[in-house]
C-alpha cells in the first residue's frame, strides 16, 4: 500500500486532500504535518512514498523541505500544491525533480491525474529487477517530441456543423496542445474561458472526426471520468 504525507498548514486544504485520497482508494496511510519540521520528522518515521507539498509553512517553505531530502537522496516523489505560481518557484521546483505541480484551486479531475501519473510510474517500475528497457525510460520520463503545425493539421480544413465557427475550434485545438497529453473537459473550458457544454460540444465533434479520442477513468469510489488526447496525423 501506498503511504502518504501531506504537509499542508491550512486545515480544512489538508482534509481536501485527504478525502480526495481516501475517494480514489489504494492509499495506506495518510499523515499530516503542518510545518516543514514536522514534515521532516514524519518523513524519517513514515517513510512515505509520496509527498502533497505546500510551499508557504508556518516555519518557513516548502522549497526547503524538497532540498533537504533531495540532498539526502530520499526516495519520495513529491508533488507540489500551491497558489505559488512564481516562474521563478517553478523552475527551482523542476530542478529538484516534483513529480507535478497544481496551482490551488484546482479540480478533483486534476488531482486525481496528478496522483495517476505517480501510480503509473510505481507501476512501471515494479514490474522491473534490475534493468530498464530504454522504452519504459522513455514512458518514465515522458520526453514529448515537438509537435509541429502539420500534426494537427486536419481539422483545419474540416466543414463544420452548424453551431460551431472557425475561431472557436482554432482556440480549442490551440489550449489543448498547450495541456497535458491527457486532459478533462473541465480543464480545457478553465483553459478557454468557454464554457463546459461549449467546449463538449467541440470535443464531440473533433471525436466524430477522428482527430480526438476519450476513455474513461474509473475511480475506487464515485463517478468515473472522461479523459481527451488529440490524436496526430500519421
Amino acid at each position: 500500500m501506498t503511504n502518504v504525507l501531506i504537509i499542508e498548514d491550512d486545515p480544512m486544504v489538508s482534509f481536501i486532500h485527504q478525502k480526495y485520497l481516501e475517494k480514489m482508494g489504494g492509499f495506506g496511510s495518510i499523515t499530516i504535518a503542518k510545518t516543514v519540521q514536522a514534515g521532516l520528522e514524519a518523513t524519517k518515521k513514515e517513510t512515505p512514498d509520496l509527498v502533497l507539498l505546500d510551499l508557504h509553512l508556518q516555519d518557513g517553505s516548502g522549497l526547503s523541505y524538497l532540498k533537504e531530502i533531495r540532498e539526502k537522496k530520499t526516495d519520495i516523489e513529491v508533488i507540489f500544491i500551491t497558489a505559488a505560481n512564481e516562474v521563478d518557484i517553478v523552475k527551482q521546483s523542476l530542478h529538484l525533480g516534483v513529480l507535478d505541480y497544481l496551482v490551488k484551486p484546482f479540480s478533483f479531475e486534476r488531482f486525481a491525474k496528478s496522483v495517476q501519473i505517480f501510480q503509473e510510474k510505481q507501476g512501471k517500475l515494479a514490474k522491473t529487477i534490475q534493468t530498464v528497457s530504454q522504452e519504459t525510460i522513455d514512458d518514465l520520463f515522458k520526453q514529448p517530441t515537438k509537435t509541429t503545425e502539420s500534426e494537427y493539421a486536419d481539422w483545419q480544413n474540416l466543414p463544420l456543423e452548424k453551431g460551431l465557427t472557425r475561431s472557436t475550434l482554432h482556440l480549442l485545438v490551440e489550449k489543448m496542445k498547450g495541456l497535458s497529453e491527457q486532459f478533462t473537459a473541465q480543464e480545457l473550458s478553465e483553459a478557454s474561458k468557454l464554457s463546459h457544454v461549449s467546449v463538449r460540444k467541440y470535443l464531440l465533434f473533433l471525436e466524430e472526426k477522428g482527430l480526438l479520442e476519450s476513455h474513461s477513468v474509473y475511480l475506487k469510489v464515485g463517478r468515473p471520468y472522461q479523459v481527451y488526447q488529440l490524436k496526430k496525423s500519421e
